[in-house]
Order: structure tokens, then C-alpha cells, then sequence
């Protein structure tokens, strides 16, 4: 595996070691996510190149975990994860975002209630 991949296994496996950074925007973050997993709505910033909402943000990610960046299928967390390691944090890209979390795992929270 590259060093700038993580699998979803892997992240399951490690709760305590890596930091789970889901860039999507919060209506979808509030729709399902990774328990414990920590919002940054930067996706539509990122999709347009415009890096400042995540380098403003830089200074709150923990510089003592790997970080482990998803978005919906994993494209636009390649970028956040190459930003974030220009700032010298160790970021990964988890491999198939939340759907490839979905596909190899149950641990997804559903907020929002089909009516």
C-alpha cells in the first residue's frame, strides 16, 4: 500500500491511532458518517482548488496521529491529504471514502432518519 493510502480496514482497526478527517460538506457529514470521525466541510473549496478554509484549519489537526482524510469516493481527499502533509502532517487519503467505507465495513452512524 502507498504511503499516502490508508484502507478503510486499516482505519477501523487503529481507533486510537488515526484521526479520521471527512472533508464532505456537513449536510452530508449529518446524513451518515464514521463514528468519531471529525468534520471539515472544505469538499466544494477543494473541488474549485481554493485551499484556504483547509490551511486556516491546518493548526486545529492533531500533529500526533496519522490522519486518515474522506470524502465521498476518495478523488477530492487525495488533494486535502497532499495539502495537509505540506504542512507536515502525516495524511492519507482512505481509500474509496465513505463508500469504500460502506462497501468493507458496518461502522458508518445514519443520522438522518428516512421518513
Amino acid at each position: 500500500m502507498s504511503n499516502t493510502t490508508i484502507s478503510p480496514e486499516e482505519v477501523k482497526s487503529r481507533p486510537n491511532d488515526v484521526f479520521i478527517l471527512d472533508i464532505r460538506p456537513a449536510y452530508s457529514f449529518d446524513e451518515e458518517h464514521i463514528d468519531g470521525s471529525y468534520n471539515l466541510p472544505v469538499y466544494d473549496q477543494l473541488k474549485g482548488k481554493n485551499f484556504i478554509g483547509l490551511d486556516v484549519s491546518a493548526a486545529e489537526m492533531p500533529d500526533d496521529q496519522e490522519i486518515a482524510v474522506v470524502c465521498f469516493s476518495g478523488s477530492t481527499a487525495v488533494i486535502a491529504a497532499a495539502r495537509l502533509r505540506e504542512h507536515g502532517f502525516d495524511a492519507k487519503r482512505m481509500i474509496g471514502g465513505i463508500n469504500g467505507w460502506q462497501s468493507e465495513t458496518t461502522g458508518t452512524i445514519q443520522t438522518a432518519q428516512a421518513a
